[in-house]
């Protein structure tokens, strides 16, 4: 049973994320080479109205105990445990903002 129980919790740790080469090098450019992003529960809207979980540099603000960690070989993303997504792996994507900036986040993340 015990077997059981620590099988389950691994296969609900997110274990990858999808980083666009743009959304790298915009977040590795804004963050001055820091290697830490997180996915923030904050919602912007592009230019369709369609909304992002904004993606922030540095470690999260909260304790990291709430994060799982997924290193993408040029990235550490920090990825909340509330969240859920769209085929289980965040898509960290560069959207235009109804500003008309761009920033990064993540349009797949399952009811906002």
């Amino acid at each position: 049973m015990l077997r059981v129980s620590c099988l389950w919790i691994l296969l609900a740790l997110v274990v990858s994320a999808d980083v666009t080469p743009e959304a790298t090098e915009m977040l590795l450019t804004r963050g001055k080479g820091e290697k830490d992003v997180w996915i923030a529960n904050v919602f912007y809207s592009c230019r369709q109205g369609n909304a992002f979980a904004m993606v922030r540099n540095g470690v999260p603000e909260e304790e990291a105990e709430g994060y799982d960690i997924v290193d993408t070989g040029q990235l550490r993303v920090y990825v909340p445990h509330n969240m859920k997504f769209e085929n289980d792996t965040p898509k960290i994507v560069v959207f235009p903002r109804k500003t008309g900036k761009r920033d990064v986040g993540v349009p797949n993340v399952l009811d906002p």
